[in-house]
């Protein structure tokens, strides 16, 4: 229906003026943490000198507005103001008018139809000729649970709408009345709803953000009354306060930064508020520390969703565009963190390249438009190639990898029918509503779909059966549940193991939601084909019963008896297109009875449809002591489903929990799976095979030819008395493929020594896709191996004052250098007016602030205090000031009872002393305060007294000369650096640097550094260090390094210490939240360490070596830790002089040794030999003396592969039947032995591969 809507200036300035009445006293009023106050009676709507409150009228491009509001004119006034508003440039929304709800267009929204889905209001009021909304309206629910449209109105959601047709608009008379409407919705809103719930304060939020927009484009319409635009303008300022008041309430999740954000924004377009240059300062610093606080060690978002973790990342990158479109600056640390959570979504994305429906997780999407904001900052073209969904950018070469703290991610590539696992396991303090109980649970997708999948959410979040089945069972997710029972929130979930190369992953890790029970599991990747899942439950002795669940994306799940192998997908619906899909395999432990039960009553949300009463699948058991449950995953192809079946090896006299082994039967071969979860792996039989390994997999084809082996954690792999695996030492992780004539080593961690590996067939061996020079005798090749890293020089501190910036502010040029009053009378004062003075003994604080100082900050100022009318009295200065109500103090108090130095903590209002004591001072005495602050430590020193304290609340923020009850100046203020701020950053502890040193000292527990530009811009990439530095410990207690560090809890802590018995030692501890703190290793020392030592640091994949005085000490591997910076750190008062780091957060492949040597026509070469000529690798065939390499039928053949290890056709290299290669973009394999046959050609041996 469409309604002409004029310009209505009767029912428009009534409007107003109601609107008026409940805005303008705000001003007066304030705000309370419930909503928006009731407006006195004493308020009229003509009464518009509020406006000088509400504006800051100093401002030279307000003056006419001034001077109308001092002539007494409120009308012209407004008139004015309408008019700058109109004109008003420099200051814009980026992109306005975009997102939103869009199912009601524009024309029905302005005749006041309102629609949501199946939902439609008609609020429009004949008789008034005006929109009135009833905001109250359950939308289909009830006040209980209303529907979820009464939120989207109150978000002012459909806003986009209006704001977006009217910018499309060309017809006068249909812009103004797109304009109508959205100035008639906002001020029936402001007139209706003048207050709401705290729990609607995220609504505000997103209303206020939608106000800023809307505004910002319908300002310039000339139909705008001018008292709509006051009253519209005071309830933009009243939210923005009120919410600015309540920010501190929603400390613990997204809705904070999402206040935050609506907070800035308006501060930001909106500096002619009075109390913008609070607003904007305060929420910066806000937005610095919920990143700080909210992201964890491993840079994942602490609310263990996707969902959340890409909002919180789009909020942020909000923030950042309005403050680039609007030239203001932001600490580094907030575009830092967006990419760092925008590596996270990448790096889990799916083969569909949307996310897994983790948590509360509604959208398959979310996060797309934070990787490709990052690729587009960052020029990260994998980025934008997934932001694209691959139609930009190049295509990602990251593989599996981890996040120790959150989640694992096993992948075969990046092409759409790429195999993927997603093993979920997030150790968080976050346990509210949008956690799902599914630690250890699994995702996995394969052949262009998910095949196993989380439930993700439901249309909303009401309290629905289905709803909170999805979101509160452990039965909807693909983990083991216990005795029928959600698992427990707030328990302890760790990453105990990961190993990739490219041809295994291994993942292991525990989760102990059912105490005393702990879940243990392992997830081994065969590469790229299918997954071995090993649960192993122990820890209590009672019966128990137990499930392992596994759900689909609606496909029916039809089992076998037999054997209880599931067959999910495939050709198994008559009628239907085969599709992929996926089996699964059981295999019990000795005793335990597992039986699958086909449920059919689950539900899961795929794409934007919630499917109910679907099959899913459960293996039951019951039984009494330690358990387990081994499970073979197999995805197929669209087409008739695979025959898998496997069967357990016995270890007689093993225990599930400690090793377990299968034999599985695979449609061409045979596979041979063991598993050791000792932590020292003992050699052992398994079958046929034996290992001293921590893993070990072996497989044959039909005919019992060997076709690829893998042995993680060992040096020995042998099969029915043949050596397939023979190390100098132990090898982290070792896969070999054998294809036709060539063998393919793969090496995920460095190995340095001799190998020896069984490749009968194979002419060419490739260590990590280079050619290898080897030696063969019988079965056995042999080569060496030795591994290398190029490292990267990113840090050389001597730690000079002189690099430390620091400020004196003087005065001395007549102005207040940059100290903004906030309150209290502060002008320039003392003998000489060069002093920052404040004169009014009030009973009030009083502030001059300072935003613009480092973090990590040393201050210093003479203070003389002045009148007072009191006994009671406060002078000092504030520091990591937000605004009056967020803020450290350090402050002399004056009372009846004497004088004390104090450090005091306001938050939110509420004040703590956080350390005090008596001070030798007089009254009324000048003196010098200093004040510091690094990390969470705190101190303040008043001649010879100084006091300190630890805290965490306010990380970050500017400072402030104060004064309570009394006048005073200050002069000669100093402010600097304690830390070179464009590299470190202080954690705890106390820092200073004297005379090319660096002193820490603990202050309890330990002080700790952070090389803040060391630290990887994706933590995606595993990174290698070397750290060295020369270290003073003068007395008991540790000090050191600390490699692929993030927080306080996280990274590889490499001390040398000494005891109170007099001895001395070294040691390296892992700390990875609950994943630690583990001993990796430890020595005991000669060296008195009474004087300074050179401590070296190294860490190489899983290996770290340390040394002392340039002698190795230490050598150790832990496979947790993959990625973060550097730091240093201390228990005890410590020194560090002359500290040099390099870095490299690439992948890094072992180098082969000896490398290919150039061709020498003098020397004669033997079957075996490689050498490089005219920029390419040979491989001799049989004895070569003086013959060039280069001919098609000679003795040499070229060898060339493709990034993925694949050959790339060469006329020289001979091929034997069933090898593949690559040529002109296409791939083919050979149905004989042929040597300069081109592939493609007709008749010939090459076809193309399926």
């Amino acid at each position: 229906m469409q309604r002409n809507v004029p310009r209505r200036a009767t029912h428009g300035r009534a409007r107003a003026m109601a609107a008026a009445m409940f805005v303008l006293a705000l001003v007066t009023t304030g705000l309370s943490t419930t909503g928006l106050p009731t407006a006195t009676a004493a308020t009229t709507a003509g009464d518009m000198s509020e406006l000088g409150e509400l504006l800051d009228l100093s401002r030279p491009e307000l003056a006419d507005v001034a001077d109308r509001l001092d002539a007494g004119d409120e009308e012209g006034a407004a008139e004015e103001l309408t008019e700058f508003y109109s004109g008003r440039t420099g200051i814009e929304v980026p992109s306005p008018g975009g997102g939103g709800i869009r199912d009601a267009t524009a024309d029905e929204l302005a005749s006041g139809i309102f629609r949501f889905g199946t939902e439609t209001r008609d609020f429009y009021d004949d008789a008034e000729q005006r929109i009135d909304v009833d905001w109250h309206d359950t939308w289909g629910g009830t006040e209980e649970n209303p529907g979820h449209a009464r939120v989207l109105m109150t978000d002012f959601s459909f806003m986009p709408v209006l704001t977006d047709a009217y910018l499309n608009e060309s017809d006068p008379q249909k812009r103004a009345t797109y304009a109508a409407a959205w100035m008639d919705i906002s001020l029936d809103f402001f007139n209706d709803m003048q207050s709401w719930p705290s729990n609607r304060n995220l609504s505000a939020a997103k209303r206020l953000a939608q106000l800023v927009d809307s505004f910002s484009v319908f300002r310039t319409e000339p139909t705008i009354d001018p008292s709509d635009l006051v009253a519209y303008l005071s309830g933009v300022h009243a939210t923005t306060d009120h919410l600015s008041d309540v920010l501190q309430n929603y400390v613990g999740n997204n809705w904070y930064l999402s206040i935050a954000r609506a907070i800035y924004v308006s501060a930001v377009y909106f500096p002619e508020f009075s109390a913008s240059p609070r607003w904007e300062p305060y929420v910066v610093r806000s937005v610095e520390w919920f990143v700080g606080r909210h992201l964890k060690s491993d840079s994942v978002y602490r609310e263990p969703t996707f969902n959340y973790h890409a909002y919180v990342a789009n909020l942020l990158n909000t923030i950042i565009e309005f403050a680039d479109t609007n030239g203001r600056s932001l600490p580094d640390s907030i575009a830092s963190s967006a990419d760092r959570l925008a590596d996270a979504l990448f790096a889990t994305r799916m083969p569909n390249l949307e996310s897994a429906l983790i948590g509360d997780t509604a959208k398959g999407r979310a996060g797309t438009d934070a990787i490709r904001t990052s690729g587009a900052r960052n020029s990260w073209t994998d980025f934008s190639w997934v932001g694209s969904g691959r139609t930009e950018g190049t295509v990602p070469t990251l593989g599996s990898t981890v996040y120790p703290i959150s989640y694992a991610v096993q992948r075969s590539g990046w092409d759409s029918d790429a195999r993927y696992m997603l093993i979920n396991n997030q150790n968080t303090g976050y346990t509210r509503s949008h956690r799902h109980p599914d630690d250890l649970s699994l995702v996995m997708a394969a052949y262009g779909r998910p095949l196993i999948v989380d439930p993700g959410v439901g249309k909303d979040y009401s309290s629905t059966e289905t709803n909170n089945w999805m979101r509160r069972t452990t039965e909807a997710h693909n983990t083991v549940e216990v005795d029928g029972r959600p698992q427990e929130a707030g328990v302890t979930r760790a990453t105990w193991l990961w190993r990739s190369n490219a041809g295994l992953d291994v993942y292991r890790g525990e989760a102990q939601g059912y105490r005393p029970i702990t879940h243990d599991r392992v997830v081994y990747f065969v590469k790229p084909g299918f997954w071995i899942v090993s649960d192993s439950l122990t820890g209590d002795a009672d019966a128990h019963d137990y499930r392992q669940l596994w759900h689909f994306p609606g496909d029916p799940v039809s089992v076998d008896d037999s054997t209880g192998v599931a067959t999910v997908g495939f050709d198994t619906v008559p009628g239907d297109e085969p599709v992929s899909g996926v089996q699964l395999v059981p295999v019990g432990t000795a005793g335990s009875d597992v039986t699958p039960t086909v449920h059919d009553d689950g539900a899961v949300r795929v794409g934007q449809d919630v499917r109910t009463d679907v099959d899913y699948l459960s293996y039951d058991w019951s039984t009494t002591g330690a358990t387990g449950l081994d499970t073979v995953v197999v995805p197929g192809k669209a087409g008739p489903a695979p025959s898998v079946t496997a069967e357990r090896i016995e270890l007689p006299g093993v225990d599930h929990s400690v090793a377990t082994a299968l034999e599985i039967d695979l449609p061409e071969g045979t596979g041979t799976f063991y598993l050791s979860r000792e932590d020292d792996p003992a050699s052992r039989e398994f079958g046929t095979a034996a290992t001293d390994g921590e893993t070990a997999y072996i497989e044959r084809d039909e005919d019992g030819g060997l076709t690829r082996y893998s042995l993680t954690s060992g040096s020995s792999l042998v099969r029915d008395d043949a050596s397939l695996v023979d190390a100098s030492d132990v090898v982290s992780d070792i896969s070999v493929e054998l294809a036709g004539d060539t063998a393919r080593i793969s090496l995920g961690d460095p190995f340095t020594g001799s190998l020896s590996i069984n490749a009968p067939d194979a002419d060419v061996v490739l260590v990590n896709g280079e050619p290898a020079a080897f030696t063969r005798n019988g079965d056995v090749v042999s080569l060496s191996v030795e591994a290398a890293v190029d490292l990267t020089p990113v840090l050389e501190e001597d730690f000079a004052e002189a690099s430390l910036d620091s400020t004196v502010y003087g005065f001395d040029d007549g102005s207040l250098e940059g100290w903004r009053p906030a309150h209290g009378d502060w002008a320039l004062g003392g003998q000489e007016g060069t002093q920052l003075a404040q004169t009014s003994t009030a009973d009030r604080l009083s502030f001059a602030v300072q935003q613009d100082v480092p973090t990590d900050m040393v201050m210093t100022a003479e203070v003389v205090p002045g009148t007072r009318h009191q006994t009671t009295t406060r002078t000092g200065l504030a520091f990591r000031y937000r605004d009056s109500r967020n803020y450290y103090r350090a402050n002399v108090l004056n009372t009846s009872e004497g004088v004390k130095l104090q450090i005091i903590k306001v938050f939110y209002g509420q004040l703590t002393v956080l350390a005090e004591t008596d001070l030798r001072l007089d009254a009324d005495a000048a003196h010098t305060m200093t004040v510091s602050a690094v990390g969470r430590h705190l101190t303040a020193t008043v001649g010879d007294t100084s006091i300190s304290a630890n805290d965490t609340r306010l990380p970050t923020g500017g400072v402030a000369a104060y004064t309570h009850r009394r006048a005073a100046t200050f002069d000669n203020v100093t402010i600097a650096e304690v830390l070179d701020q464009d590299h470190w950053r202080g954690i705890r502890g106390e820092a200073s640097v004297d005379s090319g040193q660096l002193r820490l000292a603990a202050n309890g527990g330990r002080a700790h550094v952070l090389v803040d530009s060391a630290l990887p811009a994706r933590f995606s990439e595993t990174c290698n260090y070397e750290v060295d530095t020369t270290v003073t410990l003068p007395g008991r207690g540790a000090a050191g390094v600390s490699l692929r560090d993030s927080t306080d809890s996280y990274g590889y802590r490499i001390h040398v210490g000494k005891t109170s018995r007099g001895t001395q030692y070294a040691s390296i501890i892992r700390e990875a939240h609950r994943s630690g703190p583990v001993k990796v290793a430890g020595t005991s020392l000669s060296d008195p360490l009474d004087g300074p030592v050179e401590l070296g640091a190294t860490i190489h994949g899983d290996r770290i070596t340390v040394t002392l005085n340039g002698e190795e000490i230490l050598d150790a591997r832990d496979t947790v830790v993959r990625s973060g910076g550097v730091g240093l750190y201390a228990t005890k008062e410590s020194t560090f002089e002359d500290l040099t780091v390099s870095r490299s957060c690439d992948t890094d492949d072992s180098d082969v040794e000896p490398a290919p040597r150039a061709w020498d026509p003098a020397t004669t070469y033997s079957e075996g030999d490689s050498v490089t000529h005219e920029g390419s690798v040979w491989l001799a065939s049989w004895r070569a003396p003086n013959q060039e390499p280069g001919a098609a039928r000679g003795p040499w053949q070229e060898i060339a592969v493709a990034e993925d290890g694949t050959a790339l056709w060469r006329p020289s290299r001979i091929f034997t039947e069933k090898d593949e290669v690559e040529y002109r973009e296409n791939r083919y394999v050979t149905t004989r032995r042929t040597r300069n046959d081109v592939p493609g050609e007709p008749h010939g041996p090459w076809k193309l591969a399926e």
